[in-house]
C-alpha cells in the first residue's frame, strides 16, 4: 500500500474511471432523492442553520454565529447563504445543498482510495461503501455543518499525499489551505492538525520524509493554514467564548448542581467534576463508543435510528478484520496508522462529551471508518488468494458481502428511520413541520393567519413559512380577532388554548361561532409505536378558515 500509484495502476482499464463516475451518480441519487420527506421532518439545529443562510448579507456579515446561544462556525453558514440567493429557499434546498459536500465526499474517495488502498478497483469499493454508508448518507441530507469535515479531512489528506508523489509547492499550498478552511466547518476539525502532526511525525520516524529535503514545504502547509485561519483566530481571541462555548456546553469535565440564590429561589451552578467523576464518564463513554459499531448505536433520533448500530453483525465481522490488519500493520503501513489516529481522534469528540456515542461529533471519521472496513474485505479477498480459491468464487463473495452491507444500509435509513416515531418526533414532523405545510397551503388563500406566539417564534416554523407575509402571531392575552379583515385563518393548539383559559380568555370558542367559519386541518400527535409505525393519535391542534 504505497503512496505511489503503480504502473498497473497507470495502465488502468477504461471502464474504471466510467465505474467511479457512475458510483458518484449512484451517491447522488441517494443524497437528493425524497429530500422533503425524509429526514421526516425539520430539526430545530438545522432549521437555525437556515434562517442564519438566510441572514447573510443585508450589512450581517458575522465571521461566526451564535443565534439562539449556539456558537457555529460560519464557512457552511455562509454556503447556504449563497445558495439560498442562487435558488431560492425551501427545506429541500436546504438539505440538496448539504447533499452535494456528501456528493463530493464519495468523489474524493477516487483518487485517496487509488492511493491507500494500492490499486483502483478497491477504490471504487471504498467509494460505493462511503455512498451508500447510512452515517455518512444521513449527515449529507440533514442541514449540519457536521456534513463538512470528511469533505476537508478528505482534501488535506488528496493533498498532502499528491505533494508527497511530486513534491510540487502547489500540492503543499492546497493542503495548508484546505486544512485552515477545514476549521472553518466544525469543532471536530480541531483534531485534524493533531492528526497531520502525528501522521507527519510517522513518516519522519520511518523515513518516508526527510527534515532536511522536506522542512521547507511542510512549512508552507503549516503557514498557509495559519494564514487562512487567522482571522477566525483573531475572533477567537476577543471572544474566548466563541472557541469555548460549545466545548463547555457538552464537556464531560463538567457537572452542573441545584442551588439557592440568595433570595431563596432555586438556582443552578456548573463546577468541575472530581478526578473521579471525570475518569468514570470518559471510561462509559469508551465503552460506548466500542460497542456502537455493531451492538448498541446512538440514541438520538436525529443522528440515528435510535440504538442502531453502525454495522450489522456480518459487515461488522469485516470492519473488526480490517481494525485488527490496521493494528497489527500500524508499524509498518502508513495507512494503517494513519486510518487508527483518524478514527481515535475523531472518537475523542464523543469520548469527552456527554450522550456518547453521538455520530454527528464523530462524522470526520466516516471515510476512515468505510476505509477499514474495506481493508478487512481486502485481507479477506488476499487470504482466499493466497488459499488458491479461484477468483470468480472470490468476486462472488465479496460481491454478496457488498450487497448485503449497501442493502441493510439502505433498508435502514430509506424505509425504518423515517417511519420511527422517536425519528418523527426528533425533526419535529407532528407538531411544528405539519401546521407550518398548512399555514403555506392557506396563505393564498387567507388575508391574515393568525398563529399562537410559541410556534411563530419557533426556528422550525419560521423558516419553513419564511416569506409568507400575511402572519400575525398571537398571544394567551389577546382577544380572538373575530372582526378582521375576511378571509383569514386562525390556529390554535392544546397549550395556546389552555394559556389563554388559564386568563380567562377562549379564542378558539370565539372562532368557532362565527358563522362562516370552519376546520381546515386537524393537526393530530401519535403518542405510542405499534409494528415500526406511530399509533395511539391524539387531537392537539386546528386550524379554521374563516371566509367572507
Amino acid at each position: 500500500m504505497s503512496t505511489e500509484v503503480t504502473g498497473t495502476e497507470s495502465r488502468r482499464p477504461p471502464w474504471e474511471p466510467w465505474a467511479a463516475a457512475a458510483i458518484v451518480l449512484l451517491a447522488a441519487v441517494l443524497r437528493l432523492v425524497a429530500l422533503d420527506s425524509i429526514p421526516p421532518g425539520l430539526w430545530y439545529d438545522e432549521a437555525i442553520y437556515a434562517l442564519d443562510g438566510l441572514s447573510i448579507g443585508h450589512g450581517n456579515w458575522p465571521i461566526f454565529f451564535t443565534t439562539e446561544g449556539h456558537m457555529r462556525e460560519p464557512l457552511y453558514i455562509y454556503y447556504l447563504g449563497g445558495f439560498f440567493a442562487l435558488f431560492g429557499h425551501a427545506v429541500w434546498k436546504a438539505r440538496a445543498a448539504t447533499a452535494l459536500w456528501g456528493i463530493f465526499g464519495v468523489a474524493l474517495m477516487w483518487p485517496v482510495g487509488k492511493r491507500v488502498f494500492g490499486n483502483a478497483r478497491w477504490a471504487l469499493v471504498g467509494m460505493f461503501c462511503l455512498a451508500v454508508f447510512r452515517w455518512h448518507l444521513h449527515f449529507s441530507r440533514s442541514v449540519f455543518r457536521a456534513a463538512l469535515p470528511p469533505v476537508f479531512i478528505l482534501l488535506v489528506v488528496v493533498f498532502f499525499l499528491r505533494w508527497r508523489e511530486s513534491r510540487k509547492t502547489s500540492d503543499a499550498i492546497l493542503c495548508g489551505l484546505f486544512l485552515g478552511l477545514g476549521l472553518y466547518t466544525y469543532l471536530s476539525f480541531r483534531f485534524i492538525p493533531i492528526v497531520l502532526v502525528v501522521w507527519v511525525t510517522w513518516l519522519l520516524w520511518h523515513r518516508q520524509l526527510e527534515w532536511r529535503r522536506d522542512w521547507r514545504s511542510l512549512a508552507m502547509i503549516v503557514a498557509v493554514s495559519v494564514a487562512v485561519f487567522l482571522p477566525l483566530g483573531v475572533d477567537y481571541l476577543r471572544h474566548p467564548e466563541h472557541f469555548s462555548g460549545r466545548m463547555d456546553e457538552v464537556s464531560m469535565f463538567r457537572k452542573t448542581l441545584e442551588t439557592k440564590n440568595p433570595d431563596g429561589s432555586p438556582g443552578k451552578v456548573e463546577v468541575p467534576k472530581t478526578t473521579l467523576e471525570a475518569a468514570s464518564g470518559l471510561t462509559a463513554n469508551a465503552w460506548d463508543i466500542a460497542k456502537m459499531w455493531t451492538v448498541r448505536g446512538d440514541h438520538v433520533g436525529k443522528h440515528n435510528l435510535p440504538y442502531e448500530p453502525v454495522f450489522d453483525w456480518i459487515s461488522g465481522l469485516f470492519f473488526y478484520i480490517g481494525l485488527i490488519w490496521c493494528v497489527v500493520n500500524s508499524g509498518r503501513n502508513e495507512f494503517a496508522f494513519l486510518t487508527l489516529v483518524w478514527i481515535f481522534f475523531m472518537s475523542l469528540t464523543s469520548v469527552f462529551s456527554f450522550g456518547a456515542p453521538n455520530l454527528l461529533r464523530m462524522q470526520g471519521a466516516t471515510p476512515a471508518v468505510v476505509m477499514v472496513y474495506v481493508f478487512g474485505l481486502k485481507w479477506t479477498w488476499d487470504s482466499l488468494a493466497r488459499s488458491a480459491v479461484k477468483p470468480t468464487f472470490r468476486l462472488a463473495a465479496v460481491g454478496a458481502l457488498l450487497a448485503l452491507f449497501a442493502s441493510i444500509q439502505l433498508d435502514t435509513y430509506f424505509r425504518r428511520f423515517p417511519r420511527s416515531l422517536a425519528v418523527q418526533q426528533e425533526f419535529q414532523k407532528w407538531n411544528l413541520c405539519e401546521p407550518a405545510r398548512a399555514v403555506l397551503n392557506t396563505g393564498s388563500v387567507a388575508q391574515k393567519i393568525y398563529v399562537p406566539q410559541e410556534m411563530a417564534d419557533h426556528p422550525t416554523f419560521r423558516f419553513i413559512t419564511w416569506g409568507v407575509d400575511n402572519l400575525v402571531s398571537y398571544g394567551p392575552t389577546e382577544d380572538a380577532p373575530t372582526t378582521a379583515t375576511r378571509p383569514f385563518a386562525f390556529v390554535a393548539t392544546v397549550r395556546s388554548e389552555d394559556l389563554a383559559k388559564a386568563r380567562h380568555k377562549d379564542p378558539l370558542r370565539d372562532i368557532k361561532m362565527l358563522n362562516s367559519a370552519r376546520r381546515e386541518f386537524d393537526f393530530l400527535l401519535p403518542t405510542a409505536e405499534r409494528d415500526g409505525e406511530p399509533a395511539n393519535w391524539i387531537h392537539w391542534g386546528e386550524m379554521w378558515l374563516v371566509k367572507p
